[in-house]
């Protein structure tokens, strides 16, 4: 079971799930790497061991996304079991975790020192905002990519679209080869694998039309990831069952196309805020 922020000891390790609680109602289960919530999905083969990345939440992609680098996929931060609680809003609806550079990030391929700082909030609306810090305490530049590869709950993704994107160019994962393109319909819509990144616009919609609901993602990242496994991928995801590829739905802001560089004592942020209407 999480434990209530308000219970969880302001040092030593982090308990496996915390409870994160708006007086007026609304709350998201965190993991030491993850979170959920109706919102967000979790896919119930999704593995919580230490060396593990979980298949739903919003895992934290930094200091690269997908395999544009050096690093394993994703990085090594949506892994790490090194996240500190930096501090935590008295009521229990705002929580911030640290994670800081350590022997093994050291020992990588992207061996610099830094501060990474990851804050969630639940307003009085229900609406969550995620943001993250991303402070340079060594004496060189570096650059990262990074990403909040957010699981959204759909209800069928065959009747579901993401809005907000029309005239966008963007890079097509699915045929790399090819040359960026434009997004030429207002609606992103799912009938096969999609895998594609984006310029991001101010706000981003997923409009489920089975569920009769739209989450807005309010949000300043410069990318977007879309992307859905269809069938024959879920299919080889071990920890995602067969058909689960129908309940969701990943729209993923982040640093993504050109790595963010950050000189020495400076520091970079963005954040999102998503909000739900309807059902």
């Amino acid at each position: 079971d999480a434990v209530r922020l308000q219970d969880v000891p302001r040092s030593g390790p982090l308990p496996p799930k915390l409870l994160l609680q708006h007086p007026k109602g609304g709350s998201v289960e965190v993991a030491s790497h993850g979170a959920r919530s109706p919102v967000i999905y979790m896919s119930p083969l999704a593995k919580m061991g230490e060396d593990d990345a979980i298949r739903g939440g919003i895992p934290v992609c930094f200091p690269q996304f997908g395999p544009r680098g050096k690093l394993p996929q994703h990085g090594f931060c949506r892994k790490s079991n090194d996240w500190e609680l930096a501090s935590a809003g008295d009521d229990g609806s705002k929580v911030e975790f640290l994670l800081r550079d350590n022997e093994a990030t050291r020992a990588s391929s992207w061996p610099h020192p830094f501060e990474l700082r990851y804050t969630m909030e639940l307003d009085d609306e229900g609406a969550l905002s995620t943001a993250l810090r991303v402070r340079n305490t060594g004496p060189s530049p570096f650059t990262f990519t990074c990403a909040l590869h957010t699981y959204f709950c759909v209800e069928d993704v065959k009747e579901t679209t993401v809005e907000g994107l029309e005239g966008v160019t963007y890079e097509d994962n699915l045929t790399p080869d090819e040359a960026p393109k434009q997004q030429a319909t207002p609606l992103i819509s799912f009938a096969g694998e999609v895998d594609r990144v984006y310029g991001t616009p101010p706000v981003l919609r997923i409009v489920d039309g089975k569920a009769g609901r739209c989450i807005a993602i309010a949000n300043d990242f410069p990318d977007a990831v879309v992307w859905n496994p269809w069938v024959e991928k879920a299919k080889a995801l071990g920890d995602l069952p067969d058909d689960h590829f129908l309940n969701f739905v990943c729209v993923e802001v982040g640093a993504v196309r050109e790595a963010v560089e950050v000189k020495a004592g400076e520091e970079w942020t963005a954040s999102q805020k998503m909000s739900v209407s309807g059902n």
